[in-house]
């Protein structure tokens, strides 16, 4: 027997396609608010201008290799390379243009495409700047471990072209140098391409909503207009049911049918003209033949077929005198 697949309450996947677009949407509009509003030139600001959440823009001239790989992963295996993250120059500038006592590094992430510029500014004499805008993130456990290491790395090459042994304090001082964030780079495509997903997911649900909705409604009308129920044996007056269809007048033992004396249309015991009566009230019943049998009277009476067709044939016996 196959198994039948059980419907999905567009109600829900209305609700589930909402979620998604909201979600999109906010951070779409966000990233679009932030891009073109002020933003921070991480070149010439002090280091304690730089927060998570700031919007920013750069022209890098100075990098120092990546420190991190992204790659995707199938079953522990690495399967490609997404992207980076690089080690860059900050607050390395005055407003002037002119070079800074001091300057503290910084992550970028950047995709795979993107590596040969800052393999550029990292390894080249003189190379082109780099120019970015994006929005400052705070480091994960997981990035600053990464980075922790690369800076201890950098720590130990420095010292072997000296000829010295790096202590505990060098390797504090070469981390206080860098800042516990990393810049994630935006492009127009990125915050666009969120703000139009999200808008056909947010029609989506719309339409699941409204195609829901008209649904029930014809539904309801279907329902109302089927039929109206009869209100059945709702209200028994001692002979027969008010508003069942039985006229409690002429209501006898046989279910209220009546009949009419086929040749002088009246009742025996009453010459009135078409008055309706029920024989079966005061019949008399022949137990050997079966057979119904009226009280005697003086009209002649000729054998007859009872009007219910299939329930067999009644004889009125006629008066003892016309034996």
């Amino acid at each position: 027997m196959a198994r039948q697949r059980k419907k999905t309450n567009p109600i829900v996947t209305a609700l589930i396609f909402g979620i998604v677009a909201f979600i999109l949407l906010f951070f779409g509009i966000r990233d679009f608010i932030g891009m073109h509003g002020e933003l921070l030139n991480v070149n010439t600001c002090d280091p304690s201008e730089i927060k998570a959440g700031t919007y920013i823009e750069a022209d890098l001239t100075m990098g120092y290799g990546r420190y991190i790989e992204k790659t995707t992963t199938y079953n522990h295996i690495v399967t490609k390379t997404d992207g980076y993250y690089y080690l860059v120059d900050v607050c390395d500038k005055n407003v002037d243009g002119t070079a800074k006592d001091t300057a503290k590094w910084i992550g970028v992430s950047v995709r795979k495409a993107d590596a040969d510029k800052y393999e550029s500014i990292s390894y080249d004499e003189s190379p082109a700047p780099v120019s970015i805008k994006g929005v400052v993130k705070a480091n994960t456990s997981k990035i600053q471990g990464f980075l922790d290491d690369y800076l201890e790395s950098y720590c130990d090459l420095y010292a072997r072209e000296y000829g010295i042994t790096p202590t505990e304090e060098d390797y504090a001082s070469i981390k206080a140098e860098a800042l516990p964030y990393y810049i994630e780079v935006k492009t127009d495509f990125e915050y666009m391409f969120n703000i139009g997903v999200g808008l056909i997911l947010l029609l989506v649900a719309i339409i699941f909503v409204v195609v829901s909705a008209k649904k029930k409604r014809v539904a309801a009308s279907s329902y109302q207009g089927s039929g109206t129920a009869q209100n059945y044996n709702t209200d028994y007056n001692g002979t027969g049911y008010a508003g069942a269809g039985y006229d409690s007048s002429t209501f006898g033992t046989h279910g209220g049918s009546t009949y009419t004396d086929p040749i002088y249309n009246q009742q025996p015991d009453n010459p009135t003209a078409g008055t309706q009566y029920n024989p079966y009230a005061s019949a008399e019943i022949d137990s050997q033949q079966m057979n119904y049998s009226p009280e005697p009277n003086d009209a002649p009476q000729n054998p007859y077929t009872s009007g219910y067709g299939s329930s067999g044939n009644f004889s009125l016996k006629q008066d003892n005198q016309n034996k």
